[in-house]
């Protein structure tokens, strides 16, 4: 308190010199308080900081949680896919076998020992029907040049009693021999 006193007495104001007299220096409480408002502007700025980190921290956790979900719709899918083709694949061998078997199977019933370059081309040609999946019926009237449309009017006509007549009457070798001359001399007319 003496000191504060001499302060005083030296023209000092009181609460300078109470100030000095505890260890402060004059002006030093202000320059503390003028500190202390920087610190909290700094302390204010640092908190809005740390709001906008947390908001884009948890902006991005969302982000990442919606492409963690995306990339695990997308490896299902993938799944699915790959389970799919591998299904495919094995269905494309099974079909692959099943032709080898046909083909081999066609190979070993039907000889060609003795054919031709002629025969062995229908044949070919016969095989490659059957291949492409068409019934034998169809393969074979094909390749002999017939559709089964015609075979079929030709079977039709067989049944209509004047074509029965016809072969009734090429069956007997008398009549064959005029009927033959006969169409013979009919075609030759035209």
């Amino acid at each position: 308190m003496r000191k504060c006193a001499t302060l005083e007495a030296g023209g000092t104001s009181a609460h300078d010199a109470l100030l000095a007299s505890a260890g402060f220096q004059a002006g030093e409480i202000e320059a503390l308080r003028t500190r202390e408002k920087q610190s909290e502007e700094e302390l204010k700025q640092a908190r809005e900081r740390e709001a906008q980190l947390q908001r884009a921290f948890d902006q991005a956790k969302t982000t990442i949680a919606q492409r963690d979900k995306e990339l695990k719709d997308i490896r299902q899918i993938l799944n699915k896919t790959a389970e799919t083709e591998k299904g495919n694949r094995q269905s494309i061998e099974a079909f692959n076998r099943q032709i080898t078997e046909l083909q081999l199977a066609i190979k070993r019933t039907i000889s060609t020992e003795g054919l031709g370059e002629h025969a062995l081309a229908v044949l070919s040609i016969f095989r490659d029907r059957l291949a492409r999946g068409e019934g034998i019926t169809e393969a074979a009237l094909g390749t002999a040049g017939y559709s089964p449309t015609d075979v079929e009017s030709a079977l039709a006509k067989q049944g209509r009693h004047e074509m029965r007549a016809f072969e009734a009457l090429l069956v007997r070798s008398s009549w064959r021999q005029r009927l033959v001359l006969w169409l013979l001399g009919a075609t030759n007319k035209k």
